[in-house]
């Protein structure tokens, strides 16, 4: 689990967009992280138990789901937040119980809300 954290914190890293690009002045001691393109994670469990937890987590977190299709092999999951932004979230079979999580966005989103999203699908997974 700790090669996990330590792979998704070095995709955000390579991501990062530098602090307050487009976004207007930046307040002194503020500063912002965006990503483009997509982010990806191997998470415990199948396609069927991620997919709830992605459903559990955007209903707790009021994310309104857009597209939602699941197989046994892959699920797809859209979403988007209070600002417009799209999440796509993919889910892929890599095992039996290995299932890779797959953010993407063609619009900049704020890597804080990704984490935060993955945080929730993780708590979920542990309900679960």
């Amino acid at each position: 689990m700790r090669r996990h954290a330590l792979v998704m914190l070095a995709l955000v890293a390579t991501l990062l967009i530098p602090a307050g690009c487009g976004k207007g002045p930046v307040p002194d001691g503020a500063s912002y992280s965006y990503m483009f393109g997509s982010l990806s994670t191997e998470e415990p469990g199948t396609i069927t138990e991620l997919h709830n937890a992605v459903i559990k987590a955007l209903n707790t977190l009021e994310l309104p789901i857009s597209f939602n299709k699941k197989d046994n092999l892959v699920a797809v999951v859209q979403t988007f937040t209070a600002e417009g932004e799209s999440i796509t979230i993919t889910i892929h079979y890599r095992a039996e119980d290995v299932s890779e999580l797959v953010f993407s966005s063609e619009d900049r989103v704020d890597v804080y809300k990704l984490s935060g999203l993955l945080e929730e699908i993780r708590k979920n997974m542990s309900i679960i």
